[in-house]
């Protein structure tokens, strides 16, 4: 998968493996995240946050991005409330006054690319450069995933949110439809040459639902996982960390590659393998 070269460097440069959630309103939690491994931390304003905590929320953030920044922490992430709210406009003006920028903003019940592009460009004339991560939580959204990574050159992945969207289109959780919606996003975000983002899995004590949760994910084009609890974190970064023997198999293919060799361990090669051989390195 292809990235683009204009977002943050920091988009570029983080692993997303793992990304955790965790209420703005708890910052006693964000040491937690770093124990646990986490590739990026979410501070999140919006569903992790009730209603009449959400100025106090965005405050606890505005002082976080006034400070100078902890490198002991995990990049950040911010999740805002949508863009279409009062919320979330005073979210994203805490944004522009703030001392620095996170390194992503995650946007939320994201429908349409002018959604994106119109946060992208008040940070752009603030001139702050943080990478959005748009999330796709309905049917409308995941009509207009290809559009809506194609927004801004500052989107950096794409995001499912599952219940959002399962109560959008009345599915259950383990419905076909909810498969069939994650592996369209998956598909959009390939065709847009961005990471896709597989939404928590909300079965917090049932280490197997988790296991056929991640390997659904990554046998359907995700990149990384959101999690809602530390423990989900290190399940999901060995899910998406290639095996030994897969990276000496990418090896030996770009090798085969570069040699002009036409089979490697009785599979041909062709640039397809090769996209694929380099994914996985790219991946380490």
């Amino acid at each position: 998968m292809s990235f683009n070269p204009t977002v943050p460097d920091i988009s570029r440069q983080a692993r997303m493996r793992s990304w955790l959630f965790t209420p703005a309103t708890r910052p006693e939690r964000f040491a937690n995240a770093t124990k646990s491994g986490v590739d990026i931390l979410i501070v999140d304003l919006e569903d992790g946050v009730q209603p009449d905590l959400k100025a106090a929320a965005r405050n606890q953030v505005r002082e976080l991005l006034d400070a100078p920044e902890d490198r002991a922490l995990p990049p950040l992430a911010v999740r805002i409330n949508s863009p279409r709210t009062r919320w979330g406009l005073d979210d994203v003006l805490m944004l522009l006054d703030a001392a620095r920028a996170p390194h992503f903003i995650v946007l939320p019940k994201i429908e349409a690319a002018d959604q994106v592009a119109h946060v992208a460009a008040l940070l752009d004339e603030a001139g702050k450069r943080s990478a959005l991560v748009p999330m796709i939580e309905s049917a409308r959204g995941l009509d207009a995933a290809v559009a809506i990574a194609h927004a801004h050159a500052s989107v950096a992945a794409l995001m499912f949110g599952a219940a959002d969207f399962a109560s959008d289109v009345n599915a259950q959780p383990h419905s076909l439809a909810l498969q069939l919606a994650r592996c369209r996003m998956a598909s959009a975000s390939a065709q847009a040459g961005v990471p896709a983002l597989d939404a928590p899995c909300f079965a917090l004590n049932d280490a197997a639902i988790l296991q056929d949760d991640l390997e659904f994910a990554n046998a359907n084009g995700f990149v990384g996982k959101t999690a809602i609890h530390p423990s989900h974190v290190a399940p999901i970064n060995a899910a998406f960390t290639p095996s030994a023997q897969r990276v000496a198999w990418a090896t030996r293919v770009i090798d085969a590659c570069n040699a002009g060799a036409a089979v490697v361990d009785g599979r041909m090669v062709d640039e397809a393998i090769a996209r694929e051989a380099r994914r996985v390195l790219a991946m380490q």
